[in-house]
């Protein structure tokens, strides 16, 4: 599971590099766009790097734990966290390039994205510390 979140941790980043080349690409004159629009746009690129580093933190760390609960916990947690980056990327795509305007996906995606941290943080209490 450690190596589904990075690698799909590695593919986020490059999808936050590639909306950032857009953004650069598409609205060059920053100083003549409409500020709410620029803002918006910025914080959706900015939750995809925020989704890209949960994945990347998860899959340098993440152990299973041994627990059949802790494990249900934890692939529940890491589900949450997949929907929550498609979600992000979504937003960015349909606020940005859509509607130009607020909707709820962003924020689904952030809510969903605490949901799975916090069930991560449960998972992974009771099982053995590693040595060092």
């Amino acid at each position: 599971m450690s190596y589904l979140h990075l690698i799909f941790g590695i593919l986020l980043f490059v999808v936050f590099a590639i909306t950032g080349r857009f953004m650069r690409s598409d609205f060059p004159d920053k100083l003549e766009m409409d500020q709410a629009l620029r803002v918006l746009m910025r914080s959706r690129h900015i939750y995809i790097l925020f989704s890209s580093l949960i994945h990347l933190t998860l899959g340098v760390y993440m152990q299973m734990r041994p627990g059949v609960l802790q494990r249900v916990i934890q692939l529940t947690g890491s589900a949450l966290l997949i929907a929550s980056s498609l979600l992000l990327v979504w937003a960015f795509a349909v606020e940005t390039y859509g509607t130009r305007a607020f909707t709820d996906l962003s924020r689904y995606g952030i809510y969903t994205a605490l949901a799975g941290v916090v069930l991560h943080l449960l998972g992974g209490f009771g099982g053995r510390k590693p040595s060092v």
